[in-house]
């Protein structure tokens, strides 16, 4: 078994689907640590093979999400947006979920449409494999 550098199973099997957690909850307030695994998942995530082929958790609990956050997630998933097939983010707050929205449609991100939030970390992973 493979893991991501976040320390997910990689990939992860769910109800006959493959999916692939990225683990960025915990951080709290250590953005260095945060910035340091998002770039090495990038660059995991890059080297993979395949285009459009990944369904992707990002899991956000207990991470604060200032506007620095939410702008470098942003470029990471516009960085990574050729491998992404489905999106969801689990755990972020009201006024981040909007933030992340409004700088996705300012870089008009292609993929609007399978990008989803979720409060539940099951129904995220339902709707992924389906």
């Amino acid at each position: 078994m493979n893991k991501s550098p976040s320390g997910s199973l990689c990939p992860y099997y769910y109800m006959g689907g493959e999916l692939h957690p990225l683990k960025y909850g915990s951080y709290f307030s250590d953005k260095d640590k945060l910035f340091a695994v998002i770039k090495d998942e990038e660059e995991f995530i890059l080297e993979s093979s395949g285009l459009n082929n990944r369904r992707i958790w990002i899991d956000l609990y207990e991470t604060k999400l200032d506007n620095e956050v939410i702008d470098r997630l942003v470029l990471h998933i516009v960085t990574i947006r050729s491998k992404i097939f489905k999106l969801c983010f689990v755990g972020c707050s009201f006024f981040a979920k909007h933030k992340i929205k409004k700088q996705m449609r300012d870089h008009r991100m292609d993929i609007a449409l399978q990008i989803k939030f979720f409060s539940d970390p099951e129904e995220a992973k339902q709707w992924l494999v389906r």
